[in-house]
């Protein structure tokens, strides 16, 4: 590699995973033996590269490998077949890049700010799932409905004022249901607020979570049977409703919990009432009503991967293929990530990622000066007319005599 590709701002975002750090973790021997171009870890590379360039499919990744000078460089070699690609995408283990993922995680976390969001929380992970609805016929692997196939992604994420960082995911075929997936997301910590909808309600869990001390909020079903033992009166001012400690479930069939929880009624930000059940004792009402509320930042992240990363469409039809793909999605966002804590970005990730796309073999040096331009020109955009200002200059005219440029026809008293 010559100078200027060693400064490049793709090896810098790939800093992180070099080809020594990615041969540590996935630690399998003789991974690519008998291989002589399309290494595992250069096929990460360029999956990581048209994940940035939102490439749509594995022939256009030939072709743009086949293309650009730049990919020759970067990779060592000129050209891939998409078979070529096809076989090296269905016959890589998706356990090899989910460690890729959790190391990334692991990395983000150690440079993480821990200021709280309401009080001495600690950290709040929001826990939801993702449908990505495919073809019966092309998937039937998937199939979870008489005419759907999908996958689901089942994903916990740590929720700051900073960032929404990927924490932990399972992906399976979309037929698990959400409930099924609780034990495996939400840790034992007594320092955390787990945060989920309604599709993770599950009485018997929730006992677990209060016999060990885990915090959770989450929103109850509008049939959900109760006992109640007290209530608090909430106050005036108050946006909450109700305030209640509660059994949940029957005494009749069996199903009433062994502790008691708390109960919330407040309202949602288009004014409808959400019923939400907690064991948080220590924190007001109010609080844990603002704090259901950062459930949304969760689905906007899910909207920002199948927006601006290839999430959606999948470049290949086995299930080693489309789940290696969806784990390299999540590997392109915590670089993304990376990188900004890094360069100490504070605007959006999606500018970090535009630039990326734009700068990415180019030297760091460029990438970082494209990314901390500033306007060149500080346009007020454009502004609204102020009738009522033009009227009284165009009153106080006349009542000073000057009016004889109001009798010329070409003169415009509101353009002039």
């Amino acid at each position: 590699m010559d100078k200027n590709t060693i400064k490049s701002t793709i090896n810098k975002l790939l800093k992180v995973i070099d080809e020594q750090t990615f041969s540590n973790l996935i630690n399998v021997i003789d991974l690519d033996k008998y291989v002589k171009k399309l290494t595992a870890y250069k096929f990460l590379q360029l999956l990581i590269i048209s994940q940035l360039n939102e490439t749509k499919s594995l022939t256009a990744m030939s072709k743009q490998l086949k293309d650009k000078e730049e990919l020759h460089v970067q990779l060592a070699f000129d050209a891939i077949s998409t078979s070529q690609l096809s076989r090296k995408l269905g016959d890589l283990s998706p356990e090899l890049f989910e460690k890729i993922f959790h190391y990334l995680v692991l990395s983000i976390q150690a440079n993480m700010k821990t200021s709280p969001i309401i009080r001495d929380i600690g950290r709040l992970h929001v826990i939801d799932s993702t449908t990505m609805s495919m073809s019966l016929s092309q998937y039937p692997w998937a199939t979870f409905r008489k005419t759907k196939a999908g996958v689901r992604l089942h994903l916990r994420v740590v929720v700051t004022d900073e960032v929404v960082l990927p924490d932990k995911g399972i992906i399976l075929p979309a037929r698990h249901a959400d409930h099924t997936q609780m034990t495996e997301l939400i840790d034992i910590d007594s320092d955390s607020i787990h945060l989920f909808d309604r599709g993770y309600v599950d009485y018997k869990k929730f006992d677990e979570l209060c016999l060990h001390d885990v915090r959770f909020i989450t929103r109850l079903k509008k049939n959900a049977k109760m006992d109640v033992l007290s209530e608090q009166v909430p106050k005036a001012d108050s946006p909450i409703i109700q305030d209640q400690e509660v059994f949940l479930g029957s005494m009749e069939n069996g199903t009433q919990m062994e502790h008691p929880v708390r109960l919330i009624q407040t309202h949602d930000g288009q004014g409808n009432k959400v019923i939400l059940v907690t064991n948080c004792f220590d924190l007001s009402a109010e609080e844990i009503g603002d704090l259901y509320r950062y459930r949304w930042k969760i689905e906007t992240f899910f909207k920002w991967m199948k927006q601006h990363l290839t999430f959606k469409t999948f470049y290949g039809k086995s299930e080693n293929a489309v789940y290696n793909q969806i784990w390299v999605a999540l590997i392109t966002y915590c670089l993304q990530v990376l990188l900004q804590q890094q360069v100490h970005h504070e605007g959006p990730l999606l500018e970090m990622k535009q630039t990326l796309q734009s700068l990415l073999f180019n030297e760091f040096d460029v990438f970082l000066r494209a990314l901390f331009r500033q306007p060149t020109r500080s346009s007020k955009g454009r502004r609204k007319l102020n009738w009522e200002e033009e009227f009284r200059n165009i009153e106080h005219q006349f009542e000073e005599g000057v009016v004889s440029h109001l009798d010329d026809l070409t003169y415009d008293p509101l353009f002039n």
